[in-house]
């Protein structure tokens, strides 16, 4: 738990920072293992749309307007570099470096999630959903342009060890396909739902030239119920504070469908730390254009 004095400090710097969360501005950025220890206290199950690090039971898949139809082949993502096999979570770069990544998306909340990383010109990594793509487009179009890295996170956030081999091959690249027709881009980047991945996981991903990224710092924001109270807010940034004790953490956060107001007001609190303790912001990639290259944002930390 949070000492008295600590809470009250992280409320204090809650309250100054979340003044800015109204700014609009159009970010410049870069475009695009063993599994996470489960926390005490995380769901063995989450429901669908919800990334868990720890293992979760199998379940249907949610109902979406358009369920991905295996395919018999593949584009290779243009312009992404060769992917490794195996996951990774750690955040690449040399010194200290910390990789903001957001699920789910986009969602409600995803307008203003890029207006603070704008502000505050700090690179990210998102994780979209094929139908949250679907019903939200401009959105994509917005993080596209804004040079984020961007990354798969399947069709309809299933559990993919529970499919066969073509099932989940249809999950990555229809969500690919999804981005392709939206902005024109594909992703370099693949993060499997709840953090559940198997060999022929792996082995699509890499075919598809998409480096598998998973985290090591949960933040759990997905638990939080709309804006929150003051502390789910500090609870989510004493979660993410956790990440000072790595040298490349990767923090997982969620812009999903429904939104994740509480999010949104920690997430300046959370830049700052980092940025106080010397951390180097970090897309996944590197990425430009095409989805590889130089990152105009990593220069400016």
């Amino acid at each position: 738990m949070l000492t008295t004095w600590r809470a009250g400090a992280v409320l204090a710097r809650v309250m100054v920072l979340a003044a800015g969360l109204s700014l609009t501005a159009s970010a410049a950025g870069c475009h695009s293992a063993p599994r996470p220890g489960q926390p005490a206290g995380h769901p063995v199950t989450a429901r669908p749309g919800r990334s868990a690090a720890g293992p979760a039971a199998p379940s249907p898949a949610a109902p979406s307007p358009a369920a991905p139809s295996p395919a018999a082949g593949h584009p290779a993502a243009a312009g992404c570099p060769a992917a490794p096999y195996g996951a990774r979570r750690y955040a690449p770069g040399s010194s200290k470096t910390v990789a903001l990544t957001f699920d789910d998306g986009p969602g409600r909340s995803t307008a203003a999630i890029l207006a603070i990383l704008a502000r505050y010109r700090v690179p990210a990594t998102f994780f979209n959903i094929g139908v949250a793509m679907a019903a939200r487009p401009w959105l994509v179009r917005e993080e596209v342009k804004g040079g984020y890295a961007m990354g798969d996170h399947t069709w309809n956030h299933p559990h993919l060890a529970a499919l066969s081999a073509a099932r989940q091959a249809a999950e990555l690249s229809q969500a690919s396909a999804e981005q392709r027709s939206i902005a024109g881009t594909m992703p370099c980047a693949f993060r499997p739902p709840y953090g559940e991945y198997d060999p022929t996981t792996l082995r699509l991903a890499q075919q598809r030239r998409m480096g598998v990224w998973l985290w090591s710092v949960d933040t759990l924001d997905w638990m939080v119920k709309g804006p929150g109270s003051s502390n789910s807010v500090q609870r989510i940034i004493w979660l993410a504070e956790q990440g000072g004790a790595l040298l490349h953490p990767i923090v997982l956060m969620h812009d999903g469908r429904q939104g994740n107001p509480a999010t949104v007001t920690a997430l300046p609190a959370i830049i700052q730390f980092f940025r106080s303790h010397g951390y180097r912001f970090v897309a996944l990639l590197p990425c430009g254009p095409s989805g590889s290259g130089s990152n105009p944002l990593s220069a400016r930390q």
